[in-house]
């Protein structure tokens, strides 16, 4: 799971909430950033999702050998 959150907002709360439930946190906190990480800080936001899913998609690349391969971040 991963917690991304602003610097000006929540920042590392939402991880903290977020390891309530879940085990493995992984967390982002975009400085500069207040509640939405998305349209204040596109590419930080894609850049630590990338991150976080970058072993799910090497994972399933291994299984799944049809077709073209996703491009490597």
């Amino acid at each position: 799971m991963v917690g991304i959150g602003g610097a000006k907002s929540l920042g590392n709360q939402v991880a903290d909430t977020m390891k309530l439930a879940a085990g493995e946190v992984q967390t982002l906190v975009i400085a500069g950033c207040g509640h939405h990480p998305p349209e204040e800080a596109p590419e930080e936001m894609l850049a630590g999702l990338t991150g976080f899913l970058a072993p799910y998609r090497d994972e399933w690349a291994a299984t799944h050998n049809s077709g073209p391969q996703p491009a490597q971040a």
